[in-house]
């Protein structure tokens, strides 16, 4: 039987097994399965026939794709006109630093209370380890230290923010890498092939980057508009861009306008935020516990660690004929919701945390 995990029903957790606190309790760092097999069969947008029935969105907002926009090695003459862009674009960042360059002597590289107030606007600020694996640098010590000591230094820099996610860095030390290492200090890393990941087979500790994304006429492996094509291996995937310092900032101009165009079926989503997601959807099962003409009631659990993996998984809820609306509380306090038609039935999208208590809507 394929289990589709990001349309779990009570159906689906009671015939094969998931439920029960054991399953809920795990509490991994990451899930770590390299070239995993396939974990659910990728279709068009589910639409649950009864109203007893709910489901996880495969992305946010039950976007068909998702996209992270990534920089990586500081940039530092590149972060206003990202935050400018960024700003006008609506587009959350990521950016990959490299710790032991920050406050140098050059404005590549920025001060510390610079990317705090990168991060203050929204951005997620990540690893690309301390020296770029540059084991020729005074004090190189192990590929456990780059790992483990840039989080430390990110802890420093912008106290309250915690680094969960890491880039490989490339060059001529690239082997030195060790995903086994990464894996017991991070809750992700990209590092994999330039091209966009299958939704169903993702590598969480190798996540593909795309240094050179196109829009049809670079290399079919790399084109975006496969997200969007029914039947194409990269159809509902996640493209990760991959930039370091733009030579010519016009050049992304096309860019901008395919999420222009496709912002109704497009995820931008920080990479932290994809990566959270996606594993604890990957993870997940939910199980409807209550279903009266009046309440509806589903618990949502996953495998993953509760103090990392806290990002809102959309849960498509299909209201009962003659609900407008539904007032949505999880663990009692009230939380966001919106609710959709299709093919005249209503239903609702849910915000909700896995593990952060039950899920309950309610007719106005």
């Amino acid at each position: 039987m394929k289990i589709p995990s990001f349309s779990l029903s009570l159906f689906w957790a009671l015939s094969v097994g998931l439920s029960g606190p054991a399953f809920a309790t795990e509490q991994l760092r990451n899930l770590n399965e390299k070239d995993p097999k396939p974990r659910f069969e990728v279709t068009d947008r589910t639409w649950p026939s009864r109203p007893e029935e709910a489901s996880v969105c495969l992305w946010k907002d039950d976007k068909l794709a998702a996209l992270s926009v990534t920089i990586d090695d500081n940039s530092g003459p590149d972060v206003e006109w990202w935050l400018e862009t960024a700003a006008k674009q609506n587009l959350p960042l990521t950016w990959f630093l490299i710790t032991g360059r920050i406050s140098g002597p050059n404005r590549y590289n920025l001060k510390w209370e610079d990317w705090a107030g990168v991060r203050a606007r929204g951005h997620e600020i990540e690893s690309h380890t301390v020296e770029h694996l540059h084991t020729e640098v005074p004090g190189w010590g192990s590929i456990e230290r780059e790992y483990a000591e840039s989080i430390k230094q990110i802890e420093a820099g912008i106290p309250g923010h915690t680094a969960r996610f890491l880039a490989y860095p490339g060059g001529k030390n690239k082997a030195l890498n060790d995903r086994e290492v990464a894996a017991r200090y991070y809750n992700g890393a990209r590092g994999g092939p330039g091209m966009p990941n299958r939704a169903n087979t993702i590598d969480y500790l190798a996540v593909n980057g795309m240094s050179s994304p196109n829009l049809g006429e670079g290399g079919e492996w790399a084109n975006l508009n496969n997200l969007f094509v029914s039947g194409h291996k990269n159809y509902r995937g996640w493209a990760v861009v991959v930039h370091h310092l733009l030579k010519d900032k016009a050049s992304q101009d096309p860019y901008f306008a395919f999420f222009e165009e496709h912002k109704s079926d497009l995820w931008l989503g920080g990479f932290g935020e994809v990566c959270r997601y996606g594993q604890e959807r990957d993870t997940a099962t939910l199980t409807v516990t209550e279903n009266t003409a009046s309440r509806i009631a589903f618990t949502l659990e996953d495998r993953m660690d509760d103090k990392a993996f806290d990002y809102p998984l959309t849960v498509k809820v299909r209201l009962p004929d003659g609900w407008k609306e539904a007032v949505v509380a999880q663990d009692g306090k009230g939380m966001p919701s919106r609710t959709v038609e299709h093919e005249g039935a209503r239903y609702a999208l849910v915000q909700a945390v896995p593990d952060r208590g039950a899920v309950t809507l309610s007719r106005p």
